[in-house]
């Protein structure tokens, strides 16, 4: 996957104020009920003819394979218009105010997907059209921020941990360790990193208490995270950032609190000729304890051309167009038949880094991070202010 979506993967979290408020803001835009907060309409009809297109999507950019949307082009004899978004809060505001046309969302941010439904903004799904919906893993087929998958379909899917480079740091250590690797990372002082994200990090500093309560509000809880990561500063000289995927190949980084799709990606992309990708390691908590989420596709309410789009949500999740996109883009797709031992046979994945292809029970328990609300995400964004001033 190139910089720039995983440049933007943090501020997914970071929605503030726009998804605090989210159903008044989205409802006062625009005066046609398919697009804003009227009443909404139902699914498209069965059997339609796909319309002559262009088909719209909407995109962080370099998040899907270019010879993917040349060979749905080719398929359909239609041209795809990609517009692309920095953040999931450019892409709501300018889906809300009816800046930009649409078709398909192609990434949305899991806990924008009920206040993007709640505003009229995305149109419910007819799965006749989407026969590969079966491909998908079967914990997506009720997820908790969009039951019954009846707006949204997942795109990809991670989880928060460790990186780490083998050659230095043992992963029989960083197991015994577990969060306090970083803590503890006293040896290699200016090769540390922690996420640049107020949610991850301060989440990573609440597990390392073991409090899986990680969508609190409570004062006293993030004032500890707050205390807990700032010790960083001053023992490891903590970097924060979100380039792990390239630092810890390269190796100006040695122990980073990162995504597992970044280490994958990292293996393939950006160790130095001639290194092997032994050299990598991943550590994440257990099952129960385990940070997952992912981006999901939906269907703009307003969508001039909904068949074609259901039709490339369709495309999507074909099994060989899947993992032919991942091979590009470099983070998992929710599909039953790429699991770990098929990605590791084909070459996608290295067997040591087995672990960052979530398994069916990290899937069933893990844990997820959902907004808080206006006065929630302010506490995170003030503490998050005095952690970057230094503590």
């Amino acid at each position: 996957m190139q910089g720039s979506r995983r440049q933007f993967i943090t501020r997914s979290a970071q929605l503030g104020l726009l998804l605090g408020g989210g159903v008044p803001l989205l409802q006062a835009c625009g005066d046609d009920d398919s697009s804003s907060g009227g009443e909404k309409a139902g699914p498209i009809a069965d059997g339609l003819e796909p319309e002559a297109g262009p088909l719209r999507i909407l995109n962080y950019a370099d998040y899907v394979s270019p010879d993917v949307i040349a060979a749905f082009e080719d398929q359909y004899g239609v041209k795809v218009e990609i517009t692309t978004f920095d953040t999931d809060t450019e892409a709501i505001t300018k889906l809300a105010s009816g800046a930009i046309k649409a078709d398909v969302h192609h990434s949305m941010a899991i806990y924008s997907v009920a206040n993007l439904v709640a505003g009229g903004i995305l149109q419910p799904l007819n799965k006749t059209y989407i026969p590969n919906a079966a491909n998908i893993l079967s914990s997506f087929d009720d997820p908790w921020y969009d039951p019954g998958a009846a707006y949204s379909l997942p795109y990809t899917y991670f989880g928060t941990g460790i990186g780490y480079r083998a050659d230095r740091i043992t992963a029989e250590e960083v197991d015994a360790q577990g969060w306090d690797t970083i803590w503890n990372a006293t040896g290699f002082k200016g090769e540390v990193s922690v996420l640049d994200d107020e949610r991850e990090a301060f989440t990573m500093a609440m597990l390392r208490r073991g409090i899986t309560d990680i969508n609190t509000d409570d004062q006293a809880t993030i004032d500890q995270a707050l205390a807990d990561l700032s010790e960083l500063i001053d023992l490891v000289n903590i970097k924060v950032n979100i380039e792990g995927y390239k630092d810890i190949p390269e190796g100006t980084t040695t122990i980073a609190q990162t995504w597992s799709g970044d280490l994958i990606t990292g293996a393939n992309n950006y160790l130095p000729e001639g290194t092997d990708a032994s050299v990598l390691g991943f550590w994440h908590p257990p099952a129960g304890q385990y940070v997952l989420t992912n981006d999901a596709m939906g269907v703009i309410a307003g969508a001039e051309h909904p068949v074609l789009a259901h039709l490339y949500l369709n495309f999507i999740l074909d099994n060989d167009i899947a993992e032919e996109n991942f091979g590009w883009v470099g983070y998992l797709p929710a599909i039953k038949k790429l699991d770990a031992d098929y990605l590791i046979d084909a070459g996608w994945v290295p067997e040591n880094l087995r672990n960052c292809v979530p398994t069916q029970e990290e899937l069933d328990k893990a844990l997820y991070i959902k907004s808080l609300g206006v006065d929630g995400d302010a506490k995170w964004a003030e503490a998050w202010s005095t952690f970057n001033a230094g503590g």
